[in-house]
């Protein structure tokens, strides 16, 4: 499958290089290959995968159940990976970041998307998802790692800068996130109310 000319063999090849070579030599090489475009496929693939284990599973707690999980393990991440590029990109440009969007989502999808179709795809079988726990927590770290040295090529910033980018868009990502979830949650209250699902106190 070609990608404005970038294969997904090749964005997996370049995901084993900077996930098993990392630094920000190896990433500044593989940078600027693709743009927003394949990020976003790449990602969207890896959604996909767990999507699938999500809704195959979730069909054990109802059909209902199933279309919710797979719905959520799929837009989730998009929406999490569109957040984080744009807030690392502008966060970084005020660090005095040289490097463009394109750079930004490219070099994370570069990592994202394989860690997010592993723990996706673990993460949604029930067993598995107990057992594999230590796993998840090392990746997750390790995560953590590989986006500070993303940032850094991405955006052509200092170490310190760096670290000021990630740990900013962390704390905006988690208020985004915060509202969003607030709102959502009242929502579904409100649907609850009219409904007749939701009984509230008098």
């Amino acid at each position: 499958m070609m990608i404005q000319g970038v294969s997904i063999r090749d964005m997996i090849n370049q995901s084993i290089a900077v996930m098993t070579k990392p630094s920000v030599s190896t990433f500044e090489e593989y940078e600027r290959r693709g743009g927003q475009r394949e990020a976003f496929t790449y990602v969207g693939t890896a959604a996909a995968i767990a999507a699938v284990v999500g809704l195959l599973f979730g069909l054990l707690s109802g059909i209902g159940y199933a279309i919710l999980a797979g719905g959520v393990t799929f837009t989730a991440p998009l929406i999490g990976v569109f957040i984080t590029g744009l807030l690392v990109y502008h966060i970084g440009k005020s660090q005095g970041g040289t490097g463009s969007q394109d750079e930004v989502y490219y070099t994370l999808s570069l990592f994202m998307a394989p860690i997010l179709a592993i723990n996706g795809a673990v993460g949604n079988i029930p067993l598995l998802a107990c057992l594999a726990l230590p796993l998840t927590l090392a990746l997750g770290i390790y995560q953590i790692y590989l986006g500070y040295l993303g940032i850094r090529s991405s955006m052509n910033l200092e170490q310190n800068k760096a670290i000021i980018t990630m740990v900013a868009a962390w704390i905006a990502q988690a208020l985004i996130g915060a509202v969003i979830g607030g709102i959502v949650a009242a929502i579904a209250v409100a649907m609850g109310v009219a409904t007749g699902s939701v009984q509230l106190g008098q």
